[in-house]
């Protein structure tokens, strides 16, 4: 048992909405491989997590106060490339997209994607070695 826990991938979801941050680890829990270690409330705050807790991925909302998420991935990329980060955004668009992947993003995701769609991207971002 101990060494299944080990092996769990730690996660950080990050969101101003509270709603979002429950649903998220309401579709996370359970799975034996992954773990909700915080929540961030913004960017500011998803950074300081992220120096502290070391997660393997932040599930980062790309419209947040104080620090958007974008700039906080950035960040983030730049102090601890290790982490990887899985942008969650209510937008579609290619060039949405784009900046996401130049922030250093592993991935992005629809806040609507159902349950199994996310697990997946989850696991993709954790897995995926990137491109940069």
């Amino acid at each position: 048992m101990r060494d299944e826990a080990a092996r769990q991938a730690r996660l950080l979801i990050a969101d101003d909405h509270k709603l979002i941050r429950e649903s998220t680890r309401y579709m996370v829990e359970g799975e034996k491989d992954l773990e909700v270690v915080g929540e961030a409330v913004n960017g500011q705050h998803a950074l300081e997590l992220c120096r502290q807790l070391r997660p393997d991925l932040v599930l980062m909302d790309a419209r947040m106060p104080e620090m958007d998420g974008l700039t906080a991935t950035r960040v983030i990329k730049e102090e601890i490339p290790a982490i990887r980060v899985l942008v969650v955004t209510a937008y579609e668009s290619e060039d949405y997209r784009r900046e996401a992947a130049s922030a250093g993003a592993t991935g992005y995701i629809l806040k609507d994607a159902p349950r199994e769609q996310l697990l997946e991207a989850v696991r993709k971002a954790l897995t995926d070695r990137g491109e940069g």
